[in-house]
């Protein structure tokens, strides 16, 4: 093992459960996520969460009264789309869930959206190879160094 790693012989099975967003309104956005995913939304007086499952990652949002920044968050969340049509129709129903387009440039293939929280995430183009059969949450990703995702990958089997 390199400088760094760590190992455990004993070592339990980690499982991660949710990710947690700040928000100023928890039962709003934490609405938007339920509606979106299909899931159903427990709280909390810190909060709420959107459960996932053995191969979801749950959704957890907690009440802030510091302004959230506008840029990107740090975690990022990408769904996943079948078809061209599918992705087309995501997009649609966060925009009537009450989400936004951020940014849409064909070229790129995915599309940036916001929750009504204003966290940011993508709506991936079909056919991108590296999310397939992920599920609909396909992926958190982390704006930070390659080191966290190494460290998360390693911590979590």
């Amino acid at each position: 093992m390199g400088p760094g790693s760590w190992s455990y012989a004993g070592r339990m099975a980690l499982r991660l459960l949710a990710v947690a967003f700040q928000v100023r309104d928890a039962p709003e956005v934490g609405a938007f996520w339920t509606e979106l995913l299909g899931r159903e939304m427990t709280g909390d007086d810190r909060g709420v969460c959107v459960p996932g499952d053995d191969t979801q990652v749950g959704l957890r949002f907690v009440e802030t009264e510091t302004e959230i920044d506008t840029g990107p968050n740090r975690l990022h969340l990408h769904l996943t789309s079948t078809d061209l049509d599918d992705q087309t129709a995501t997009v649609r129903r966060v925009e009537a869930l009450g989400g936004r387009i951020i940014r849409h440039r064909p070229e790129e293939g995915h599309v940036v959206m916001a929750d009504p929280g204003r966290n940011e995430f993508c709506v991936i183009e079909p056919d991108n190879g590296f999310l397939e059969g992920t599920g609909f949450l396909g992926e958190v990703t982390d704006h930070g160094p390659p080191e966290s995702g190494r460290f998360w990958s390693e911590a979590l089997g």
